[in-house]
């Protein structure tokens, strides 16, 4: 008996697409790709890696916009079950960027944790 049918994989955890590939094949079950709350940005992130799959048997849980705005004017969203492989256009990044005093105190924080 199996401990899993499928294998989901999202893109966030890795950093980036090609562990996600490696582990995928490695594991010799049909693998899905995943995402979380995530912008445009990210969603494209995971077509990239299901992309790079050589078989998608089951549908990919895409979970488009989930923030209540996205960093991209052209949003990606899928369209009659499909969405596009391209590369998004953050366009929108000044609406949330954070002001100078909170981007220092996360600059502050993120060194000292790598110090640590």
């Amino acid at each position: 008996m199996a401990a899993a049918d499928i294998v989901v994989l999202k893109v966030q955890p890795f950093g980036r697409r090609t562990p996600g590939t490696r582990r995928g094949r490695a594991r010799g079950l049909p693998v899905v790709v995943s995402s979380a709350l995530e912008t445009s940005v990210g969603i494209a992130a995971g077509l990239t890696l299901a992309a790079a799959l050589p078989d998608l048997p089951y549908a990919c849980g895409w979970a488009p916009c989930s923030y209540s705005a996205d960093v991209c004017s052209q949003s990606l969203l899928p369209v009659d079950g499909a969405m596009p492989v391209r590369r998004p256009e953050p366009d929108l990044l000044d609406a949330v960027q954070a002001d100078v005093a909170t981007t220092q105190r996360w600059r502050e924080r993120l060194a000292a944790a790598r110090d640590s």
